[in-house]
């Protein structure tokens, strides 16, 4: 069924569904590959903003921290000689320059300010827009030393500063942490620490202001897992770990993101995905969380999804009509060069020549074909004419030929009757004396005769030379033909070439169509080997063998068609050939005979002229011998033997003459039967 079919459905077959999957394939993949992108896009942005957003908390604490570095520095160099109220200055403008600052205050080891003193512990505060100064916390009550951040300090060396994991402080109802500082004196001796407390409301108000996208929010746990900000408010004043929340996928990530610097995840809430992204402020080992739906990924991919499929359906439509344009163009020119190969093969030369506009391998074929076509037309046509030619001069010859012959039976009978006449006069020789009267009239007969003979000698002279002319120059003719018609099969046998060149081209199209159906055979077995995931590549290997295929029976078509042309050139030329080699091997010997035997007709006429010449001779000596007749009757037997002699050799020369005439007779017949052939040869195609 599909060997049937017509090239034009066989390339729609093969073309259109492989661009069709192609297209769909290149769709999938480039869908694909955009979900992963803006995955990953969207990954390294929330990542992005985590960074940020951790650099600008840490500059906020960095701040801190060098406020309590500066004020240890200070206290460690002055507490010999400054006094509390010079402290409190300092400490309430430090206070005041910063609004996260909410408190600080001076912890010395015991006795290192006072000698008297074990609990040496100022502590500074604000209260509305005014600092207070209180000592509770300097007592053994207390006990600061056992808190973290002296334990803390006591542990750094001089210049560095901690801030201590947040905790709740009921006195203020806040969450705050506390940022400790060592000081040492000049001798590098620990003496005490300074704090600086801090309220997480700005470090709430920065997590809180980060936002991404519609949906994407941040929150803050500490290095523990404790809640510093989220949006459930309860989370944070029960001081809610993640570990516990009631979210039990987020709980059951916890421990991934507490345990490493950096990353994304993904969990469910309340049975929506969600992906997170999350960093650790440095020093303090906060994390910073910020979470985006997954459905607002997914909106976006569904509006590329619906574009991408809008556009494959116009790049498939607008494939298909281009492709089936193309095919078409290609399906018509083949059409056209097969009707005119056919017309061609068939000897039909009126066919109008082929009309290519395009410069491809069909326009050159059609070009060649259309240069075949004038040059056998012109051929044939030349031919057609030159056997018309040689008919009117084969009959022309045939006539000359029998008007020859008519005029050597004239001469015969004439010769018959000069024999009888020269017979009678040797049997009456004896009676030459009494009939002088009839010898008068016999010479006379003979004279007259004689001058027939005469005439008819120059007759046959001057149509030998006509039949001479004649034949050389249908000799030169046939020469000059045939070698014009050998320089033209030639030059029609080089451009015929171009046959083969197709020949050739179609023959590699059917190697790459191999090589095509070879790599589609290797994608099938690597599709196969991998499995459940190649089976999309092992149906576009299988289109594409199916494609070589469809190639290697189109060009197997192509290069029957092209058998036929050269069959049909090869019939063409071979013909012409056979006549070339007619007219050289047959026709031109044949007029080069009728040249030999036109000259023979001029020589043997000579001879008859000759031979008349000496008759009419011998009778102008009879009638002057007239009245020496009786005394030479010997003479006029020898001549009258003489004159029987030269009668008979006439006879003989005229017999042969004869026989040339009527071979001349035969061969211009087979000149004109060999004219007939041709011209039969020749109707054989249509040129008018």
């Amino acid at each position: 069924m599909f060997k049937k079919m017509s090239i034009m459905t066989k390339m729609l077959i093969g073309i259109i569904p492989v661009i069709t999957i192609a297209m769909i394939l290149m769709t999938y993949v480039s869908m694909t590959n955009s979900r992963s992108i803006i995955q990953e896009q969207t990954t390294e942005r929330n990542a992005a903003i985590t960074a940020s957003n951790i650099n600008t908390i840490d500059s906020y604490l960095d701040v801190i921290r060098n406020t309590a570095v500066v004020l240890s520095r200070s206290v460690g160099g002055t507490y010999k000689t400054s006094n509390m109220e010079e402290y409190k200055e300092i400490f309430s403008n430090a206070q005041l320059d910063n609004d996260m600052i909410s408190g600080c205050g001076i912890w010395f080891e015991p006795y290192a300010f006072d000698e008297n003193e074990q609990y040496t512990g100022p502590y500074w505060y604000k209260d509305g827009g005014n600092i207070v100064e209180t000592w509770d916390y300097s007592n053994a009550e207390y006990d600061y030393f056992s808190q973290e951040y002296y334990t803390n300090a006591k542990a750094m060396a001089k210049g560095t500063s901690a801030i201590t994991d947040p905790y709740y402080d009921p006195t203020s109802g806040t969450i705050m942490s506390t940022c400790s500082a060592p000081i040492y004196n000049a001798q590098d001796e620990y003496i005490g620490c300074v704090t600086v407390d801090i309220v997480l409301d700005t470090i709430s108000e920065i997590t809180s202001a980060i936002t991404v996208g519609k949906t994407g929010s941040a929150m803050m746990v500490t290095s523990s897992g404790t809640y510093l900000y989220t949006k459930d408010e309860a989370k944070v004043a029960d001081g809610v770990n993640i570990a516990n929340d009631d979210n039990t996928s987020l709980a059951s990530v916890s421990s991934v993101i507490l345990s490493q610097d950096n990353g994304s995840i993904r969990y469910l809430e309340d049975g929506e995905g969600i992906i997170a992204s999350y960093g650790t402020v440095p020093e303090v080992n906060w994390k910073l969380i910020i979470r985006m739906n997954q459905s607002e990924l997914d909106e976006e991919m569904n509006r590329l999804t619906i574009l991408m499929i809008t556009i494959l359906v116009i790049a498939i439509v607008v494939s298909s009509i281009v492709v089936l344009i193309l095919v078409s163009s290609i399906a018509k020119n083949l059409a056209n060069v097969k009707k005119f190969a056919g017309s061609l093969a068939s000897g039909d030369f009126t066919v109008s020549k082929l009309f290519a506009k395009s410069g491809d391998e069909l326009g050159q074929m059609s070009d060649s074909l259309n240069n075949m076509y004038e040059s056998n037309r012109n051929v044939i046509s030349q031919i057609s004419d030159e056997s018309e030619h040689i008919s009117s001069a084969s009959s022309s010859l045939s006539s000359m030929a029998n008007e020859l012959t008519s005029q050597f039976e004239k001469i015969q009978s004439n010769m018959s009757g000069v024999n009888d006449a020269m017979m009678s006069s040797g049997a009456a020789t004896e009676e030459v004396s009494a009939s002088v009267e009839e010898v008068n009239t016999s010479v006379q007969s003979l004279a007259d005769v004689s001058e027939e003979s005469l005439a008819a000698t120059k007759n046959i002279m001057k149509r030998a030379q006509e039949i001479e002319e004649s034949s050389q120059k249908a000799y030169d003719n046939a020469i000059n033909i045939a070698k014009e018609r050998s320089l033209e099969l030639s030059e029609a046998s080089e451009k015929a070439k171009i046959v083969e060149e197709i020949s050739g081209m179609a023959q590699s199209i059917a190697e790459i169509a191999d090589q095509i159906n070879l790599l589609s055979l290797n994608a099938s077995i690597e599709a196969a080997r991998a499995g459940e995931h190649g089976k999309g590549f092992a149906v576009v290997a299988s289109e594409i063998n199916n494609l070589a295929n469809d190639t290697a029976e189109a060009v197997q078509q192509i290069q029957t068609t092209i058998d036929g042309v050269q069959d049909a050139f090869k019939t063409i030329t071979d013909s012409s050939q056979e006549l070339l080699n007619f007219v050289n091997d047959t026709a031109a010997p044949d007029y080069e005979n009728f040249v030999h035997v036109a000259q023979q007709y001029g020589d043997d006429a000579k001879q008859f002229g000759s031979q008349s010449d000496q008759i009419a001779q011998m009778v102008e000596n009879i009638r002057n011998a007239m009245n020496e007749v009786n005394n030479a009757i010997q003479n006029i037997a020898e001549s009258t033997q003489e004159t029987a002699s030269h009668s008979s050799d006439i006879t003989d020369s005229i017999n042969t003459a004869a026989d040339v005439v009527e071979n001349v007779s035969d061969m211009s017949s087979k000149q004109e039967d060999i004219a007939g052939i041709l011209d039969g040869i020749v109707k054989n195609f249509k040129l008018k």
